[in-house]
């Protein structure tokens, strides 16, 4: 199960409500992305885009592979 999430807000940072700035999240990484303060950056389009959770500034967290990568051997 997903949610659809605005890769930049649309209340916190008027990021647009399009596909280009959405991305289909799981419960738990939704939270992630809310409640702890990391952000996304998605390379590439289409569905060989590579979705990344990147950790809050000043941590020392690696940036977290998402979506299928998660499960993929990465290169």
């Amino acid at each position: 199960m997903t949610k659809a999430h605005h890769i930049a807000w649309w209340a916190r940072d008027h990021g647009e409500t399009d596909l280009n700035n959405g991305v289909l999240l799981c419960e738990t990484c939704h939270h992630l992305v809310h409640d702890n303060d990391w952000s996304i950056r998605v390379d590439g389009t289409g569905i060989h885009a590579k979705v990344w959770f990147l950790p809050p500034p000043g941590t020392s967290a690696p940036p977290r592979p998402g979506g299928r990568a998660r499960t993929e051997k990465l290169a």
